[in-house]
């Protein structure tokens, strides 16, 4: 049966390297080769993932400067309206909260009947940015202007009901497009790291993840220096990120700046948590952590907070990896050490992952599109 080429436009603030902004792109390019028009609509055209993006998929770049909070608002919403106008799609997706509500405001101005499907990849209660209390107020009301809202865990759903007020047939679980072939071949490949080589006398641990609030790297150094007073253990960091000095001088603080290693952003972190002695997370919050997925896939040992929302879901309750009461740092250190005592069941872990493929994602996201052009009613 032929396909149906559907014209899908994607909205995003800009091409970071982030989990959110590199599954976006993947599931771009399998919507292109399942064959459909896939344009993406960006604030900035740049960051890391860009790379990753299919040359013959169209970036319309808005080239917004970082200015104000406020007047960086106003242009997106202008900017995005006048492309609204000037194009046309049969759905438009739009990635993080904040970048739907500015979506939702522009598609009303532009006075265009677009389908419009918010997609959200963390707990929004959660959530802090530019005029909170605003944004908070406004979500049930442009709520509205949704005409799905896709969450990437069952946790983010039952958040977003909460705080929305939206029906719940409207609001969807639709995981994110974590596991694809290359992953495997990729994490087979040498990192090149000196504390990853095979025969050593340390614990290497990997955490990765933006060096942001939303990350919490503070309490894993905390952790870190608790497990240095025993045994020889160093911690590799994957992101960049605004806390890096800050982070840097912790480290000095707690006396672990020759066992923490600041390595920055990575195009194959799998080499990394397929060589770990276990790939830890540690975030306040989630939607569905995509470093934990990959863990899965590499067959890492795994040991994270038990935060909203994400963990609890990809782990099965503990049972693919080691859960923490969030702020315990004695208990995670604890966690890490006895993780290490035990051998993962590889097979297990990367069946587990396949749970998280990219193919499942297409087809939900497919099923969504298919249901607004046909009309569907919630």
């Amino acid at each position: 049966m032929q396909t149906i080429k559907r014209r899908i436009g994607i909205f995003m603030h800009q091409f970071d390297g982030g989990g959110a902004e590199r599954m976006t792109v993947i599931l771009a390019n399998a919507l292109y080769e399942a064959g459909h028009e896939v344009t993406f609509i960006v604030r900035s055209g740049k960051g890391e993932s860009r790379y990753l993006l299919r040359t013959e998929i169209p970036v319309i770049d808005m080239d917004i400067a970082e200015r104000s909070k406020l007047e960086k608002n106003i242009r997106n919403i202008r900017s995005l309206a006048g492309v609204l106008k000037g194009q046309e799609y049969d759905v438009l997706f739009c990635v993080t909260a904040e970048m739907s509500q500015v979506a939702a405001i522009a598609a009303f101005l532009c006075r265009k009947r677009i389908p419009l499907v918010e997609v959200l990849h963390n707990t929004l209660s959660m959530e802090t940015h530019s005029f909170q209390k605003i944004r908070e107020k406004a979500i049930p009301l442009l709520d509205r202007q949704f005409d799905r809202v896709i969450a990437v865990s069952q946790g983010v759903r039952e958040d977003y009901l909460r705080v929305s007020n939206a029906s719940g047939q409207k609001v969807v679980t639709v995981c994110n497009p974590v596991i694809y072939p290359q992953i495997y071949q990729m994490a087979r490949e040498d990192t090149g790291h000196p504390w990853l080589v095979k025969e050593r006398k340390w614990h290497t641990l990997v955490l990765s993840g933006r060096l942001s609030y939303q990350k919490n790297h503070m309490f894993m150094l905390r952790v870190l220096s608790r497990l240095c007073r025993d045994e020889d253990y160093r911690l590799i960091l994957l992101g960049i990120g605004e806390l890096e000095e800050e982070l840097k001088k912790a480290c000095a603080g707690l006396g672990i700046r020759d066992s923490v290693d600041f390595y920055g952003y990575t195009k194959n972190p799998y080499s990394f948590y397929a060589d770990a002695d276990a790939v830890v997370l540690c975030s306040r919050y989630e939607g569905l952590p995509t470093v934990l997925i990959e863990a899965l896939a590499c067959g890492a040992r795994i040991v994270s907070v038990d935060c909203r929302s994400g963990p609890d879901e990809i782990l099965a309750h503990g049972k693919y990896g080691t859960l923490v009461e969030p702020g315990k740092e004695e208990l995670f250190a604890q966690a890490v050490r006895e993780s290490l005592r035990e051998k993962p069941d590889k097979d297990a872990l990367r069946r587990r992952a396949q749970d998280f493929s990219l193919e499942r994602s297409a087809d939900g996201y497919l099923r969504i599109v298919e249901e607004l052009v046909n009309g569907e009613k919630i």
